[in-house]
């Protein structure tokens, strides 16, 4: 049997139907939030809630137990399993990896200015020495209990865990990915490519976007009559959504578009599709999903050169641009023909739900 520990977020839904339809009944998913009912995740036979768990599953034997994002919460839910006699599988998501375990070792997450960064004073030096010692616990967890390290999409992620924690690198590392391009998109879409001109900031409301860095870079710029559209309708708080909407409705008036309700898929994909150029402010691993369709559909993406994901974009082969970069000529010449094609089969190559499947299936190997 195969215990999955997640959060209560979109991709879940499609990933327990990935999981099902390579190991079918084999799969018991246990969703870790604090809050009573799912709002994401649908709830169907093989789901269940952490007080469920404990109270009627956390007893059985399981042969494999995958963490899909690490944090104390799923810790202290395995506290009351068996986990000697499994395989336990860690699968980074980012926000465990880098701001949960490299930040308080130095990596820095924030642009200078971003009004959700830390606060200072004493009540930030209290927290900062608190994540540090979360931090200590989360890796003696990690040392006695996890066998192998699971990178979603960016390979490099396992690279700067042990850059910044050398003794791990005694565990294993293998591959996986959340985003098969030809299940998100679907037949619907698979054939299409960018057909407007809009320019998006960012993934989610999330700090670590640094939508404030990339709207005064970008408000410097001519952008003409295009639309700027910054997704803002989830994990992120309500006083930095706010800041964000006043600095974006500032530089362009009604033009600039938040997107304040959360968004169907394929409703999602295309705006998209509209989008010609993708702009990440983030410093670290994130966003991986729409960076992935925003180079499938053609868009020009940029990314700060000090965030993972442009070197592991370039070890590719794909073609992204550095944000450090940006320039109206660079805003204003949309990707080649021929480099729309190349990024395309590039990510064909890799991010398919056959090879999803095939490397679901090298996890147990």
């Amino acid at each position: 049997m195969k215990l999955h520990l997640v959060n209560d977020e979109k991709i879940i839904n499609r990933t327990i139907g990935e999981f099902e339809a390579v190991f079918p009944g084999e799969n018991l998913w246990v969703v870790t939030n604090r809050r009573r009912g799912f709002r994401l995740v649908e709830k169907r036979d093989c789901v269940v809630g952490r007080e469920e768990f404990l109270r009627s599953h956390a007893s059985r034997r399981y042969d494999e137990i995958y963490i899909h994002l690490l944090n104390p919460r799923k810790i202290s839910v395995l506290r009351h399993v068996d986990m000697s006699r499994a395989r336990v599988y860690w699968i980074i998501w980012g926000l465990d990896l880098y701001n949960k375990l490299l930040v308080p070792k130095g990596f820095r997450l924030f642009a200078p200015g971003n009004s959700g960064a830390r606060a200072k004073g004493v009540g930030a030096l209290v927290k900062r020495i608190g994540e540090r010692l979360q931090a200590r616990r989360t890796v003696r967890f990690i040392e006695r209990h996890v066998d192998y390290v699971v990178t979603d999409t960016t390979e490099n992620d396992y690279d700067w865990l042990t850059r910044y924690y050398p003794r791990l690198a005694a565990k294993p590392h293998k591959d996986f990915f959340y985003y098969p391009i030809d299940v998100i998109l679907g037949p619907g879409l698979m054939d299409s490519q960018v057909d407007g001109d809009d320019i998006m900031i960012g993934n989610s409301a999330s700090a670590t976007n640094n939508h404030e860095m990339v709207i005064d870079l970008l408000s410097r710029l001519d952008t003409g009559n295009r639309r700027i559209v910054v997704p803002l309708s989830y994990s992120g708080r309500k006083e930095y959504v706010e800041a964000v909407s006043a600095r974006g409705h500032a530089a362009w008036s009604d033009r600039f578009v938040p997107l304040l309700e959360f968004l169907p898929l394929d409703e999602y994909s295309r705006q998209q599709r509209a989008t010609s150029v993708a702009l990440f402010g983030n410093l670290r691993q994130e966003a991986i999903g729409n960076i992935l369709i925003s180079l499938y559909l053609g868009a020009k993406v940029f990314l700060p050169r000090t965030n993972p994901v442009y070197a592991w974009a370039q070890g590719h082969g794909l073609r992204v641009f550095a944000l450090e970069t940006l320039d109206q000529k660079e805003l204003d010449t949309p990707l080649d023909a021929d480099t729309r094609r190349a990024n395309r089969e590039i990510l064909m190559s890799l991010y398919t739900r056959d090879r999803m499947h095939a490397l679901m299936r090298a996890l147990t190997d």
